[in-house]
């Protein structure tokens, strides 16, 4: 079943409300107040019933001017407009403010009603229909439908409804696909019996009763209990249809207005974006760099300032790149439309887009960023996965799919020739950046290696843990498995190599002078000679002034296989090591220090040093009192 969501628009006292209860046999003002005042206040909400088998929703909005952000709050999710224009009183101040925002926000589609036809005169219907065809010329509503109606009589409702029916025909906007689900919560109430329960237009993909879900943009994890779709208990919503969704697991006071009810990971939550701006060409107001304003995106509502990328005001009928930086968290998704008003007095002056929701902060006046902002606002989807690759926050292929609207398939396919052809790599953590951006970080642990090994030239790597550290610190990242990630990857181009604790260059070898062979090889001698009788390390170091060179010799020697580390104090000869080793081995049961000692036939000292370095190595375990071999 095809699902339609309509949105009211026009001045106020044009008749919008009256004319959706023609439509629908509802009253869309549920308020005292709006019925003790004759006007709308808060979104109503309506359905229009019809054979043709569709759910065809109605939002209701606000015509008066300080109800604008209400109308803001409902009005981004529709399919069309029905623009509502009263035939006594024609174009007025917020037909053109409601038309405008319409613009702004992308609605491409929709019927023009001229309403209260019984309260004028022929002659004056004609010349107000003339005015209507004017203004609309050169928009999106030129050549819609313009159907004269009276609520009052009934003339033309029958017709009007027809011609929603017709183009409910066509209109298939939606993408209903599970993993996209978002719904902007434009009421949040709590009702006895059943708890929590947020409403709003679902904007995309599709939610089931039981369905895990989070509230944005604080990440309140909640569960769906139930759900209802024009009055209805039904166990799926799709998008397209206003929806009601009963939330275990959060309270009332856990949610606002603006917020969205998404599946984990399906929105971005960010403080800045970009977007490409645009001031109504009927706007006195010029917007400066730096301006405070208001934000309407979704149902939300947020302060932020406007960078100017590329000048300093931007007027009346212009257009360009901008950062907006938010004064708290929202949640959006790349392509999502927005409004902005003064800060004050609160006027609105513009819209645009987003282009990038997660964007690095920029600074202005700068070539590389406005072509950057370019390729994300006109560029193919490789071209801006690519663009992303680039930047120097690293991101996941799931998350970038996530943050540019993608499913899982759309994404892999986008990716699939950049991954080919070798301009895109995905990391072993999922972590896709791009080919010039690996190179960057190649280079950038190579020069970490390279300098370790000229400050180090007899280490034969420099310390794993120490190289991830500086990669951390290098690439303003916490993560240590990321910068794990960029080392496998490595690894297994054969750039670095992997010495168990270090890490090396690949192909470096340590390169002694001849008189430092000469001690190496005199050290090792000094370990054959002693045998089981370890030396303490004070009595090598002593043999040199430099203890790095003879630490070292030592790491070599170890990695050699010609002598083992026995503890931080100790080395001994490998064979006199296996020898130790056997020694303990020969014992059928448990066996005592003293007993260890008179078998491997050394003192109690040297025995004392060897079997707890066979506990650590899981050769022999001790209970205690005795010593028995692991099998």
């Amino acid at each position: 079943m095809k699902n339609i969501i309509i949105g009211t628009a026009g001045h106020v006292d044009h008749g919008k409300t009256t004319l959706i209860k023609a439509l629908s046999g509802i009253d869309t003002d549920r308020l005292m107040e709006e019925k003790k005042r004759g006007i709308t206040i808060e979104l109503g909400f309506a359905h229009i019933p019809n054979d043709a088998g569709y759910n065809i929703g109605v939002i209701d909005v606000p015509g008066h001017e300080k109800f604008i952000k209400h109308v803001l709050a409902g009005i981004g999710g529709i399919d069309f407009v029905l623009f509502v224009v009263a035939a006594d009183e024609g174009i007025m101040p917020q037909t053109r403010e409601h038309f405008e925002i319409l613009s702004s926000l992308g609605i491409d589609d929709g019927i023009i009603a001229v309403t209260k036809t019984d309260m004028v005169e022929e002659e004056w219907l004609e010349m107000l229909l003339e005015e209507v065809d004017d203004y609309f010329r050169g928009s999106f509503l030129e050549g819609k439908p313009v159907i004269p109606v009276s609520a009052a009589t009934g003339e033309g409702i029958d017709r009007l409804k027809a011609e929603i029916i017709a183009k409910c025909d066509r209109e298939n906007k939606r993408r209903e696909e599970k993993e996209l689900f978002r719904l902007p919560v434009d009421r949040v109430f709590t009702m006895q019996g059943f708890g929590t329960v947020v409403t709003g237009t679902l904007m995309d993909g599709n939610v089931k009763v039981g369905d895990d879900v989070v509230v944005y943009p604080e990440g309140t994890k909640a569960k769906v209990r139930g759900i209802q779709t024009y009055g209805k208990d039904t166990g799926m919503a799709v998008a397209g249809q206003r929806t009601a969704i009963n939330l275990s697991g959060v309270s009332k006071e856990d949610i606002d207005r603006g917020d969205i009810v998404a599946y984990r990971d399906a929105v971005t939550v960010t403080s800045m974006i970009d977007t490409e701006l645009s001031i109504f060409s009927s706007s006195d107001r010029v917007v400066l760099n730096n301006s405070r304003v208001h934000l309407y995106c979704g149902s939300d509502e947020v302060l932020c300032k406007v960078i100017l990328l590329d000048r300093d005001a931007l007027s009346a009928g212009e257009t360009a790149y901008a950062q907006l930086r938010l004064e708290e968290p929202a949640a959006v998704r790349r392509g999502d439309r927005f409004i902005i008003r003064f800060y004050s007095p609160i006027i609105t002056v513009g819209g645009g887009r987003i282009i990038d929701a997660l964007p690095a902060k920029h600074k202005r006046n700068k070539p590389e960023i406005l072509k950057g902002m370019d390729v994300l606002n006109n560029g193919t989807v490789s071209e801006i996965i690519y663009a992303k690759a680039c930047e120097r926050r690293f991101v996941k292929q799931s998350e970038l799919a996530s943050e540019l609207g993608l499913l899982s398939h759309e994404m892999a396919e986008a990716a699939k020739g950049g991954l080919e052809d070798g301009t895109l790599v995905v990391l072993p953590d999922g972590t896709i950046i791009s080919d010039t951006k690996h190179l960057r970080l190649r280079e950038d642990a190579e020069n970490i290696i390279n300098g370790y090994h000229a400050e180090n030239p007899l280490a034969d790597g420099i310390p794993r843990q120490e190289l991830i550290s500086r990669l951390r610190e290098r690439w303003f990242t916490d993560d240590d498995k990321l910068v794990q990630a960029v080392l496998k990857n490595l690894l297994m181009q054969g750039a670095i190599e992997d010495r168990g604790k270090s890490i090396a260059i690949s192909g470096f070898s340590i390169e002694y002078t001849d008189e430092q062979k000469a001690l190496k090889d005199k050290i090792d001698a000094m370990y054959v000679d002693a045998g089981i009788e370890m030396i303490k390390n004070d009595e090598v170091f002593a043999l040199y002034k430099d203890g790095r060179i003879i630490r070292a010799m030592l790491d070599d020697l170890e990695a050699e296989g010609s002598v083992y580390k026995v503890n931080p104090s100790y080395y001994i000869n490998k064979q006199a090591w296996d020898q130790a080793v056997d020694a303990a081995r020969s014992f059928e049961g448990g066996f005592t220090l003293a007993e260890y000692r008179d078998r491997l036939g050394t003192s109690r000292k040297y025995a004392a040093e060897l079997l707890p370095a066979m506990d650590k190595a899981g050769i022999t375990v001790f209970d205690g009192e005795t010593r028995r071999v692991v099998k």
